[in-house]
């Protein structure tokens, strides 16, 4: 009696087992289908690149928009990803290869209902690698405002005219910065001929940026250090008519006197 009960016990034990096995197996199988409908769906897989990007999980998001361009390339998913491919890297502050990403976009899709987001985004990327120290190699500077100008001929009715002006604007603005910064390293080291090409460029290329007051003076007395006395006058003159209550207006008249005399 006792060794058919431990051979009943035995066999429900076994039962419990091969049942909790065959549970095990079941939630596997149907974790493996859900797993492959989600891999094989380019939708269920862009949604998930879009929930990584979302979170600021940058590579993730890349990764998986590169897997749907691969393994579904005729998909519309396809195109989709590549241009999020760009987003993610311009989110992760990454402009170099952000710019790079949507000038092949722009190259593989010229037709694409977003060409002017896509022109916004390759000239705010070159914006955004403007250094902010006013002595470094400006050249980002001027291909942005390259492609804000493409941006607002390309697609005058563009939402992003307007950003693009702003920004283009705080370019040229960088520019400015840089050429006062170069004319005024001239001439603290007495290079008045240099500077005097500077300052002159200053205020013809950059006029109204809050650089004229001081370039005008500056240009004035290298002129004039040059010997270059005619130009010099004129400048000053400028300067005093323009700006008649300038901080410079002292030094600026003792220059003219200068020049008065040796017109005597």
């Amino acid at each position: 009696m006792l060794l058919y009960r431990l051979s009943q016990a035995q066999m429900i034990y076994t039962n419990f087992r091969l049942n909790l096995l065959y549970l095990a197996v079941i939630t596997t199988v149907c974790a493996c289908s859900s797993t492959e409908v989600a891999t094989d769906n380019p939708d269920a897989l862009f949604a998930e690149a879009e929930s990584e990007l979302t979170d600021g999980r940058f590579l993730m998001a890349i990764e998986k928009y590169r897997d749907i361009k691969n393994r579904f390339p005729y998909s519309t998913r396809a195109v989709d990803a590549e241009l999020r491919i760009a987003d993610a890297y311009f989110q992760q502050e990454s402009y170099i290869e952000s710019e790079t990403a949507y000038e092949v976009f722009k190259e593989l899709h010229p037709t694409h209902h977003k060409s002017d987001y896509v022109q916004y985004q390759v000239a705010l990327s070159d914006f955004y690698q403007i250094p902010t120290h006013p002595g470094r190699d400006l050249t980002a500077a001027y291909k942005a405002i390259d492609a804000f100008k493409v941006l607002e001929e390309r697609y005058p009715s563009s939402e992003y005219i307007e950003k693009g002006r702003v920004h283009s604007a705080e370019a040229r603005r960088k520019i400015a910065e840089y050429e006062s910064y170069v004319a005024d390293f001239y001439f603290r080291r007495r290079h008045f001929l240099s500077a005097s090409y500077r300052y002159a460029a200053l205020l013809k290329d950059f006029p109204d940026m809050g650089y004229d007051e001081e370039a005008l003076y500056r240009l004035g007395e290298s002129y004039f250090r040059i010997r270059m006395f005619g130009s010099a006058k004129e400048t000053l003159g400028r300067l005093m008519k323009s700006f008649p209550e300038s901080s410079y207006k002292s030094g600026a008249q003792a220059l003219l006197e200068e020049l008065q005399k040796k017109n005597n």
